[in-house]
């Protein structure tokens, strides 16, 4: 499996790891990726500007376990269920503060929260999922900086 880099700001897609946020998920090759794909931090590139930096490295094998005789279970796991986000209770006096997206302008409010992505007004940045990305640009949470009203 290999690596490819956005030339302007270093974004890698591995195929590897995929990019689900944008739909591909791991192990999905790039010769898969559309040919319309833009490069999911900058926008500027386009995929056939992308570069090859070299071969990812394959996951290293594990060995079978020994099989071991085991009672079945009474009911079938369930999957694993996300865990919700924790709930802000605005105290009295609470300073909000705004985080900007640096890839587009999006503003995260904490007082306003985003319903739309299931943060209720009061949510803390702190609070929301690392994993969690811009909803217009799909940006990582790390994308975002303190936003400074003048």
């Amino acid at each position: 499996m290999a690596k490819y880099q956005c030339p302007d700001c270093g974004y890698t897609y591995d195929e590897i790891l995929g990019h689900p946020h944008e739909g591909f998920p791991p192990g999905t090759p790039w010769s898969q990726v559309p040919e319309d794909f833009a490069c999911p931090d900058c926008a500027v590139r386009d995929k056939e500007d992308f570069v090859l930096i070299g071969e990812a490295a394959a996951p290293t094998p594990t060995p079978a376990p020994e099989p071991v005789a085991v009672a079945p279970p009474a009911a079938a796991p369930q999957p694993p269920q996300p865990a919700p986000v924790a709930q802000a209770a605005p105290a009295a006096g609470t300073a909000y503060r705004k985080w900007l997206c640096i890839t587009c302008g999006h503003i995260y409010d904490e007082a306003l929260g985003d319903e739309h992505e299931g943060f209720p007004p009061g949510t803390l940045f702190s609070q929301i999922p690392d994993d969690w990305c811009c909803p217009d640009c799909g940006a990582t949470k790390e994308d975002y900086v303190l936003y400074e009203e003048k």
